[in-house]
Formats: structure tokens, C-alpha cells, sequence
């Protein structure tokens, strides 16, 4: 009555014991005659091989594993309960669980490569161990993608529906669920009945968890800071017939000074911008990023910036535009596998100006002091080197703040932005 079949690389034994036993409990059950056998004798013998067939560390496992498939599974924490399932196939060892478990662990972790991770070839090598172990293994409806079905049914395994011996039971415990209920024999679209034609007579199953999205939409604030070097003569004085400083315009009540009679600086004292960071321009951006492998993104930016400062005599006008490619580098192992935190590295080029402005005091030649908005403008192209984050707060969308310096290129100058956005994943 009890028979197995023993693996050639020696993982564990293949059983049909649980078959056989439940092959045995029918026979006894339906053919048994109770002059013969009295209800405590059927009792025991069915009793006495389900004990021997269960496992010391049953229990623990199928607690585990329930709580890395209804919890971390279906909360998309994939490789949370990947690490759980493999935890819990340690635990049970090589005879600690009965085989029955030990194809459910290896099934569940099979449905997490498969389902959730998008790892075919190692859901494969689990759904092999799963029917190694119990060859009437059956999938879980309410997490089987086609995928998952189509790689079961390759592995030797059958569909997944409710086995033939837990039906048996179920009609012999109640015999009115084989009777028919008003309606059942229906002809979809004909008179008096109530489906409708082409309806399947039964819902879909919940589909699995989402996977990874390779596709990211978001949107950004950005805050730019410009780094200033020291500066002598920053404005233009028009008595001593002096300009600007290199990329300086000042201005005074809205115009430009220094090029009007009476807008004198007297030399040597004031006029003078110490180094340091200050405030530049502000920009909202729409981002788009695609990734490409487990670990690269490339995507573009585009939007507008505002703060810039005034026109100056010479035509020149604050750029609004901006515009940007990106490459990124994600750290990790499949890190949007994950809901855990997500660093990158990344590098950026495109169009965009800089603007800020310092306050600057200075003398005139009777000896009065006045000050002046002195506005510094940037060149119109950068390159840029960032580092910044994905905070995931759902399976498909997350924070991103992010960091970056930045060279701009033409006017050179060297730049800081700040920059916090929502991303949406699909």
C-alpha cells in the first residue's frame, strides 16, 4: 500500500503516500460494511498513517509560509517572502516537514520567481522540487498567472484545479451539493434565462501582483543654488567709464546702472561680492524614465524655470527653458523587485540658465553710499553629476529627492540643485 520513489540526486524521496492514503480512506469508506467495521475502527485506521505522515515542523511552516504569501506576497514585498520561504525550506530540512509542506514551500517560492519577480528560470527549478516532493501538488487559483500555469503544467503538473479526492469527500458530506439549482441548465441568451451570452459562467481569479515597472512618469520642484567667487568692481561706473564684471548686470529702482550721467562709483571701496553659495532660480520639471536591464535607466527632463533676472542693455534675457537626458544607475540587485529604498548615481546634459543675484553696497564719488541688485547669469548648457533616491509608498509609485552639481557651460559656473518628486510607475 505504501510505495515511493526515490530521486537520483538524492534531494528528498518522492512520495505517494498521501495518494495512496487517500485512495485507501475511500475504499474503506464507501465499501465498508459497519457490522464489520464500527465507526472507532475506521477512526483509527485512518488516523494512524496521517499522523505518521505529518511532520515535527508542519505547523511553524505552513504559519510562515501563509504569512510570506497572504502578507508579503500579496503587499508586493516580493523578496521579502522569498527570503521567508527559503527560511522556512531551511527549517524544515530534509525529514522535519511532511512532503506535503515541503511542495508548498517550493510551489509559494515558485509563485514569487514567477509571479511576482519576474524570474522564470529559477520558478521553474522550484516548481521541479514541488512536484518532486508531492506529484498531486496542485497551484493556488487566486495567485496563478498564466505564466506560472503554463510552466506547472511543462514541470508535469496538473491544472490547477480542486482535487478529485477532496471532491469525493465534500459530496459524501453533502450529498444536497450535488443537486442542481434553478438556472444551471440555462442556455446563455435564451428566453428565461438570466446569463448573458458569451458570460463566463465563473469569475476570473484576482490576478497576481503587480511586477516591475519598467516605465516611471514624474513630476519635480527643483531649487538651484549658484556658487559665487570673489569679486571686485562687480557694477559699472559711468564716470570712471567701467563695465560689469564678467556675467554681472546690476540694477537700481529697475534699470540698469552705471550707464547714465550722475551713476558714479567711486573706485577702491565697496563694489565687492564675497565668495560663497547663494540663491538661484527655481524650476518645476516633468520627467519620464524607461529602464533598461535590472539596474540602468535613461530618461529625459523637460519644463521651465522662474527667478531669472532683468533684460540688460545688451538684449541679453533670462532663458526659461529647460531641458535634460539622463542616465541613471540603480543600486541594488533588481532593486525595483524591491520595496525597499532605491539609490542611484546619475548623469545628466542640457539646456538650461542660472540666475542669481547679490545685494552689492558701494560709494559714489560725493561720498554717499547706495546699493545695488547685481544679477549674475550662467551659460546655457551643463553638465551635471547627481545622486538621490526612490522612496517607494505603493507598489508603483515613490518619492524621489535628489541632489546634483552641476558645471554650466559657455558663462562657466558652478552650480547646486535640490530637488524633491513624486514618480508613477506602469
Amino acid at each position: 500500500m505504501v510505495c515511493r520513489s526515490v530521486r537520483i540526486d538524492g534531494a528528498f524521496p518522492s512520495p505517494k503516500i498521501m495518494f495512496e492514503h487517500r485512495l485507501f480512506a475511500r475504499l474503506l469508506t464507501r465499501f465498508a460494511k459497519p457490522a464489520r467495521l464500527n465507526a472507532p475502527t475506521v477512526a483509527f485506521l485512518l488516523l494512524v498513517p496521517s499522523v505518521a505522515l505529518a511532520g515535527p515542523k508542519d505547523a511553524a511552516a505552513t504559519k510562515l509560509a501563509n504569512q510570506a504569501m497572504q502578507t508579503d506576497y500579496v503587499g508586493t514585498q516580493f523578496k521579502k517572502a522569498e527570503q521567508k520561504l527559503k527560511k522556512t525550506i531551511q527549517l524544515c530540512g530534509s525529514s522535519a516537514c511532511s512532503y506535503d509542506v515541503v511542495g508548498r514551500l517550493h510551489r509559494d517560492l515558485a509563485t514569487v520567481y514567477i509571479g511576482g519577480m519576474n524570474q522564470s528560470a529559477k520558478g521553474k527549478e522550484e516548481l521541479k522540487l514541488a512536484l518532486a516532493a508531492n506529484p498531486e501538488l496542485k497551484l493556488d487559483n487566486d495567485l496563478a498567472t498564466p505564466e506560472l500555469k503554463k510552466a506547472f503544467k511543462a514541470a508535469g503538473g496538473r491544472d490547477a484545479k480542486a482535487a478529485d479526492d477532496d471532491k469525493d469527500d465534500a459530496d459524501e458530506k453533502s450529498p444536497a451539493a450535488n443537486e442542481k439549482t434553478p438556472g444551471d441548465d440555462c442556455v446563455p441568451g435564451a428566453e428565461g434565462c438570466d446569463k448573458e451570452a458569451g458570460a463566463p459562467s465563473e469569475a476570473p481569479a484576482e490576478s497576481a501582483p503587480n511586477r516591475v515597472r519598467h516605465n516611471w512618469l514624474s513630476l519635480h520642484f527643483e531649487q538651484d543654488f549658484l556658487v559665487y567667487s570673489a569679486t571686485n568692481d562687480v557694477c559699472a561706473s559711468n564716470g570712471a567709464a567701467t563695465v560689469e564684471a564678467p556675467q554681472y548686470a546690476c540694477f537700481q529702482s529697475g534699470s540698469q546702472f552705471g550707464y547714465a550721467g550722475g551713476q558714479d562709483i567711486r573706485p577702491g571701496v565697496g563694489n565687492h561680492v564675497a565668495g560663497g553659495v547663494g540663491l538661484s532660480t527655481s524650476r518645476i520639471l516633468l520627467g519620464f524614465d524607461h529602464l533598461i536591464g535590472a539596474n540602468f535607466s535613461v530618461g529625459a527632463r523637460l519644463g521651465f524655470a522662474f527667478g531669472g533676472g532683468p533684460s540688460t542693455s545688451t538684449g541679453a534675457t533670462f532663458l526659461p527653458l529647460h531641458a535634460e537626458l539622463r542616465g541613471n544607475y540603480w543600486f541594488g540587485s533588481d532593486p525595483f523587485a524591491s520595496t525597499g529604498v532605491r539609490p542611484y548615481v546619475g548623469l545628466s546634459v542640457g539646456i538650461a540658465e542660472l540666475d542669481g543675484h547679490v545685494l552689492v553696497e558701494y560709494y559714489d564719488n560725493n561720498g554717499g553710499k547706495g546699493s545695488l541688485d547685481a544679477w549674475r547669469k550662467t551659460g546655457r548648457t551643463f553638465a551635471g553629476l547627481g545622486f538621490g533616491m526612490m522612496i517607494p509608498i505603493a507598489g508603483s509609485s515613490g518619492i524621489v529627492p535628489e541632489v546634483r552639481a552641476m558645471e554650466m557651460l559657455g558663462a562657466s559656473s558652478l552650480a547646486f540643485d535640490a530637488s524633491l518628486g513624486y514618480a508613477y510607475g506602469f
